[in-house]
């Protein structure tokens, strides 16, 4: 058997390591993965702004709490001043009373501020646990396909190492000549360097060559490198 003869083991285990690899960078986990990725940057948006409206919806409430607070005990000690004797003017007392009237008012209208601010924030509060959900479901997606592409990378690393190997046996008792030849011309035409001559016509292109270029490429040495003159590639004869 030819030099070239062996470069068709060598072309069949390239094809394959090519095909490894591609399946390798394209596995569907990696599509998937960008794909939830993508999902997760977006429900982690849409989360935030959730959190964002609850806690203005939180901080009103809160504030119009406090004011309510501060005018319930204001309320108290004006009422405390009504009733324990240390006023006995009438018209301070009617003051004091009117006083009391406006401050419990007022008390009143931020209490009830308060109850609308906690009444909008409910359904907030469940739109905010929904997010939660999808983004913690986005999360434990992105953790399970990212296991899968490792195993899926270190299954697919021993298999190309192991057609590795093999490769170097099969090319090693080529001539180097013929293998810079032969890898240069993978790069040239797609990965596919040698192909067989069947009658006249080559595997590679599937043209006829013409029977003149067909009888020198029969008449050169068995182990000399010869081309397809249409498409370039090594021929095996």
């Amino acid at each position: 058997m030819s030099s070239i003869d062996d470069l068709l083991a060598v072309q069949v285990l390239d094809t394959r390591i090519d095909q490894l690899r591609h399946q390798r960078a394209t596995m569907a986990q990696r599509a998937a993965l960008v794909a939830c990725v993508a999902d997760l940057v977006r429900a982690r948006a849409v989360l935030e702004e959730c959190a964002g409206r609850l806690k203005a919806l939180r901080s009103s409430q809160k504030e119009a709490e406090d004011h309510a607070s501060l005018l319930e005990d204001k309320a108290t000690e004006v009422n405390t001043a009504l009733y324990d004797g240390s006023i006995t003017s009438h018209k301070e007392l009617e003051s004091l009373q009117a006083e009391h009237r406006q401050l419990k008012e007022h008390q009143a209208q931020f209490e009830d501020q308060a109850i609308e601010y906690m009444e909008l924030a409910e359904p907030v509060e469940e739109e905010l646990a929904g997010c939660t959900v999808v983004v913690d479901d986005l999360v434990a997606l992105q953790a399970a396909l990212e296991a899968e592409i490792l195993v899926a990378e270190a299954e697919l690393d021993v298999q190309i190492a192991e057609q590795t190997q093999e490769r170097a046996d099969a090319v090693d008792g080529v001539p180097a000549d013929v293998v810079t030849l032969y890898d240069g011309l993978r790069k040239q035409q797609g990965g596919v360097a040698v192909a067989r001559l069947t009658g006249a016509r080559c595997d590679g292109c599937h043209l006829e060559i013409p029977s003149a270029e067909l009888e020198a490429i029969r008449r050169a040495p068995a182990d000399s490198a010869v081309t397809c003159p249409d498409c370039g590639r090594l021929l095996v004869r």
